[in-house]
């Protein structure tokens, strides 16, 4: 472990108090919803309106709670101040299982009864167990909201009538826009917004190694979840060189000690059954995998699973396992036993190089800040640089404030994101341009 001198150990100390005290301070607005006709609740938290309006996706999973929700609305604003617009965090969870036949009617009651936010300063997308396109879309169009991030182009960008249909096709227009081969899959059609942040994922990986001065070839990476960032982060992984030693998901592992390589993740992907790894067929030996690839000698360990899934065991496998970097591709990967408890993202901090998720993860809220603000459909290829530039920054601004690449870095970008929320938001629009 680390030693910090007393200076930075002093500065680290301010720093996780002040981010402490941002995770516990009550958001500004908590819609709270019982459904009448199933066990379904839902919180649709909003941690501020900085700059008009709020955003965050929509989730549903039977074990959310409240204090979860607000944890991830705080999450989004940090994510926002870095990669864009300036507004606030938001977030909704719906506690309901969603295997239940009745999930789409629990999604058509939410959907409407949130709408008056959805109108006026709400934006949300897919999430965890949702699918934008197939659910959220389809869902807010029934209730007349012709985009699910109306909101935020009525309450912060201003626009209304005419003026705010024209952009909000152009959302949807530009989001959906299939992406070019050297982005996706041959043989199967992938959209911008379902790869994006697996981009930004990669992206980060590979800016850190840039900044430790090695070689992506010589680095072997474990990868947790395999759902729509971690797919794509594998697949952006494996052409940027990495080599890919272990891949695990809820039900099933792949490990090869001698790195999956391009075409090994195509073939995965290509068979992937909706966000899961494919069937290896035999059960035992794919629970023999997922134990296998906690053991599995790595560099770089991508979480791109559900959130607060590394405990301190985990960061204890990890670090037998050689793993020095640690890439938060999921939204608060690191267990926390209430709002405010930053003991396990602390340690983490101390015992690797951490790349937070505010910057790991900020392909969608990139992507949305981009798009949100041309009057054309923006080429895929604009979008996917654009990500690339300013998870790049990010990267170099952490190292910088944290002294190195190896340790500090969450502390560095957290700090960084607070500083922004703090302040009004053209004076960020400013310095961004």
């Amino acid at each position: 472990m680390a030693v910090a001198t007393p200076t930075e150990s002093s500065t680290a100390a301010d720093v996780w108090s002040r981010y402490s005290a941002f995770a516990r301070a009550q958001p500004e607005i908590v819609f709270e919803w019982n459904d009448h006709f199933s066990p379904a609740r839902g919180w649709l938290v909003i941690n501020s309106l900085r700059g008009g309006a709020a955003g965050g996706g929509t989730r549903m999973h039977p074990g959310l709670s409240r204090e979860r929700v607000t944890f991830l609305a705080k999450a989004m604003e940090l994510k926002f101040a870095l990669a864009g617009p300036p507004i606030g965090g938001a977030k909704s969870g719906i506690v309901f299982d969603p295997a239940d036949p009745r999930k789409q009617e629990v999604l058509a009651r939410w959907f409407r009864a949130i709408r008056p936010e959805l109108l006026t300063r709400y934006g949300t997308a897919g999430d965890l167990n949702v699918s934008e396109i197939d659910e959220v879309i389809p869902h807010c169009k029934e209730i007349g909201v012709d985009h699910p991030q109306l909101g935020v182009l009525r309450g912060h960008f201003g626009l209304d009538g005419q003026a705010l249909g024209r952009r909000s096709q152009l959302m949807l227009l530009g989001l959906d826009q299939p992406v070019p081969d050297e982005y996706g899959l041959v043989g199967k059609e992938a959209r911008v917004f379902a790869m994006v942040t697996g981009y930004s994922v990669a992206a980060s990986t590979r800016r850190l190694l840039e900044c430790q001065n090695r070689d992506p070839a010589e680095v072997r990476v474990l990868l947790q979840g395999f759902g729509m960032v971690g797919g794509a982060a594998a697949l952006y992984l494996a052409r940027a060189g990495f080599r890919i030693v272990g891949i695990v998901d809820a039900s099933s592992g792949v490990v090869d000690e001698e790195g999956l390589g391009p075409h090994d993740v195509e073939d995965l992907l290509l068979r992937r059954h909706g966000s899961t790894l494919p069937d290896m067929g035999n059960s035992a030996a794919a629970q023999a995998a997922r134990e296998e690839f906690w053991n599995t000698p790595a560099d770089i360990f991508v979480a791109a699973a559900g959130s607060g899934t590394l405990d301190a065991e985990s960061l204890e496998r990890l670090q037998r396992c050689g793993v020095c970097c640690i890439v938060a591709g999921a939204n608060q990967p690191f267990a926390a036993a209430a709002l405010g408890d930053t003991a396990l993202q602390q340690e983490a901090d101390h015992r690797f190089a951490v790349i937070a998720d505010i910057i790991a993860s900020c392909g969608t809220a990139h992507a949305f800040a981009c798009q949100s603000c041309s009057d054309i459909p923006l080429h895929p290829h604009a979008v996917f640089e654009s990500i690339r530039t300013t998870v790049d920054e990010g990267v170099d601004e952490a190292v910088r404030k944290a002294g190195g690449a190896a340790r500090g870095l969450l502390a560095a970008v957290l700090e960084l994101a607070m500083d922004r929320c703090e302040r009004h938001p053209a004076e960020t629009e400013t310095d961004s341009e």
